[in-house]
This record gives structure tokens, C-alpha cells and sequence, in this order.
């Protein structure tokens, strides 16, 4: 399976990377902005291809079987960039893809995303994702959507709570959201859900499994 990753140069971007190369039947490619990170992802045996979201990348769509959504404005930029990116270049992907006939399409959401969010500290943020998310869901696309809680930089634990809607939020290790991506990627019974993710007691897999219900078989 070829996979774009969109937002390869970011914490979670570069993780997934990192592991999706070391699984067997997996061919990741990082999506980069500035040429001069190619050598980070050439150290890591990982090929990438340099594009601009905002700008569009229909061009480098073709021969992928999947794209994972892991790029952000970041927390340094305002309101206006949130929405270019989070928003709008997500809205933009997807109908791309609907057109390059790129079936499969992941999301990295957040736990509060909604387009009539009122949250008095990141609504702009919970709007945008709120946004891409409802036009990832009206899609043609074979969607999963992954709303984590807050992230952090610690080591993953491999161990996850995981439901449509937790109804609290939570924290949850990078690194175990790259799991949480993988598991979603190998199993066809993860299209068209959304999963709430926070740290728990369940591991990765068997917490992800116990919310696919029946369907297509695993990939692998």
C-alpha cells in the first residue's frame, strides 16, 4: 500500500513515516514543504516529494493507494492560517482525491472538532477540523476519522481508551496515535467511523478491533 503522508515533517508525520516503512506491504511518502528537509526523510529510508498544500498536489495523487492528513498550522500561527491549512487545504485534498479516484483517506481530527464549536480557547482550531471533517464524511472517499485528545511528546504506552464519542477529553502520546493510524490502515472494517482517542488500559489493536464491528476483512 503506497501512502502519502500530508504533514510528513511534523511530530506525528514523522513517526508514521518512520514505522509505516518498517511494516512489510507498507510504501510510505512524505509530503514535505522545504526541500532542505529531505534529508531528514533520507536518513529514515523514506522517499519524499516536495508540495504546498494551500497550493494543491492533485499532481502527486496518481499510482497512491491511501492518504493519511496529519498536517497542521501549528500553534504559532492565528486564526486565518488555521483555517488555510486545517480547513481549507484538507477540504481541498479531499476533493482531489475524489477525483484521482484515491480511495482511501485517513484524518487526524481532535476530540471538541465541530463546525459550530464554542470553545473559548481554540474555536477557530475545532471549527476548521469540524469542517474538514463533514466534508471528509459527505465524501466518496473510504474515510476513517482519528479525533485525539491533546498530544504529548512522551513515549507511547501502546495502551488506549477508544469510542465514538468518549464524552470527556484526555491525553494521548504521538506515538500511540501513529499506532492507532497503522491499525486503521490494515483493517477495511475501521472505514466510514470516527474514533475518540485518549490513553487507557486496552492495547492498540484490541481497543481499535472491539469498535470496527463486522465488515470487509483485514487487510492484513
Amino acid at each position: 500500500m503506497k501512502v502519502l503522508i500530508a504533514g510528513a515533517n511534523g511530530k506525528v508525520g514523522t513517526i508514521l513515516c518512520g514505522k509505516l516503512w518498517g511494516i512489510s506491504g507498507f510504501s510510505p511518502v512524505g509530503l514535505i514543504r522545504d526541500a532542505r528537509q529531505q534529508t531528514k526523510f533520507t536518513a529514515l529510508g523514506v522517499p519524499s516529494v516536495l508540495g504546498d498544500l494551500e497550493d494543491g498536489i492533485a499532481s502527486f495523487l496518481p499510482g497512491l493507494d491511501a492518504v493519511v492528513f496529519t498536517a497542521g498550522s501549528g500553534g504559532q500561527t492565528g486564526p486565518d492560517k488555521t483555517t488555510d491549512v486545517d480547513q481549507n487545504s484538507a477540504v481541498r485534498l479531499i476533493g482531489d482525491c475524489e477525483s484521482a479516484g484515491v480511495k482511501r483517506f485517513i484524518m487526524v481530527s481532535a476530540i471538541g472538532a465541530d463546525p459550530n464549536s464554542d470553545s473559548p480557547r481554540i474555536q477557530h482550531y475545532l471549527r476548521a477540523k469540524g469542517v474538514a471533517d463533514s466534508r471528509l464524511r459527505s465524501s466518496l472517499l473510504d474515510y476513517t476519522i482519528l479525533a485525539p485528545g491533546t498530544l504529548i511528546d512522551e513515549r507511547g504506552t501502546g495502551r488506549i481508551q477508544v469510542a465514538e464519542d468518549l464524552g470527556f477529553h484526555g491525553y494521548l502520546p504521538r506515538e500511540d496515535l501513529v499506532d492507532s493510524i497503522i491499525e486503521c490502515l490494515k483493517n477495511w472494517n475501521s472505514i466510514g467511523k470516527t474514533f475518540q482517542i485518549v490513553s487507557g488500559g486496552q492495547k492498540v489493536r484490541d481497543a481499535l478491533i472491539g469498535l470496527m464491528g463486522g465488515g470487509l476483512p483485514p487487510i492484513a
